[in-house]
């Protein structure tokens, strides 16, 4: 496929996200800026250990002002314009962290059916890559056209498979269908919410480092609004979301203490401090 540096898409380029259920490799930022980034991750997670692991999980950007930035990349944001529209939101952001051979691979799955997606919406994930992602290093994997509707998943014990659930889809994937998105620091791929999608364990010394990004659209929504989300461009008329308010300092109380009720309010149990 051939990258878009800057801008929207091509039509060409619409229709094979659509026809095939994802996109890569495409242009968020330089190279340089990138490793600002993976910098700035990095000496996060030096200083506050464990708690920084989990805080980059999910929804980093409502504690952390440089992720609100990631959020927000002009150019990544522009490719979603063209397939959602002008008015969009961040539902949410994870890192994807992969450390050198590390054994942990994930299984292959959809996102939809375990991620608490509010009813009626559709979520395109941007994965932004601070660091090389490689064969060697267990990059994201998918299987074109397999986004069309949601398949059954089973669950397993094996502790090797990274996904908080252990769930698999239950029907055979053939290795040989999977498309591998190899990105270099700087790039991104798009995904649909229901690809089928997985990665494998590192051999590699290079550690993997991207953030996963939900976008989503404006819709009108059948149920009363409780979900939260951060608006990030043009404007929201139905009222989808709870807005979410920016941090302004790394780490701040006020901002930990939101995150914390948030995702406790959307994952109950399953979520720890």
């Amino acid at each position: 496929m051939t990258t878009a540096t800057t801008g929207a898409l091509s039509p060409g380029q619409v229709d094979d996200y659509r026809r095939n259920g994802f996109l890569f490799p495409l242009d968020a930022m330089t190279a340089d800026q990138a490793d600002s980034y993976r910098a700035k991750l990095e000496a996060f997670e030096a200083e506050y250990g464990e708690r920084g692991s989990a805080i980059l999980r999910s929804k980093a950007h409502l504690v952390l002002p440089w992720v609100n930035e990631l959020i927000r990349l002009e150019p990544v944001l522009d490719v979603v314009e063209s397939l959602l529209g002008p008015d969009l939101y961040c539902w949410g952001s994870s890192f994807f962290i992969k450390n050198p051979h590390h054994p942990g691979y994930v299984a292959w799955h959809q996102d939809a059916p375990f991620s608490s997606i509010p009813k009626g919406g559709e979520i395109i994930t941007a994965w932004i890559a601070l660091a090389p992602s490689m064969v060697e290093n267990g990059c994201l994997k998918v299987v074109a056209g397999t986004h069309t509707k949601e398949a059954e998943h089973t669950f397993n014990s094996d502790g090797s498979n990274m996904l908080s659930q252990g769930q698999e889809i239950a029907v055979e994937v053939d290795e040989n269908d999977a498309t591998l998105i190899q990105l270099r620091p700087g790039q991104f791929s798009l995904h649909h919410q229901f690809i089928f999608h997985g990665s494998g364990p590192s051999h590699s010394d290079e550690r993997r480092i991207g953030i996963a990004v939900r976008y989503m659209k404006p819709f009108k929504r059948e149920e009363g609004t409780t979900d939260t989300a951060t608006l990030v461009r043009g404007s929201d008329p139905y009222g989808t979301f709870i807005p979410e308010p920016v941090p302004t300092a790394d780490m701040a109380p006020e901002s930990v203490a939101y995150l914390d009720e948030q995702l406790v309010s959307r994952h109950g149990d399953r979520y720890r401090k």
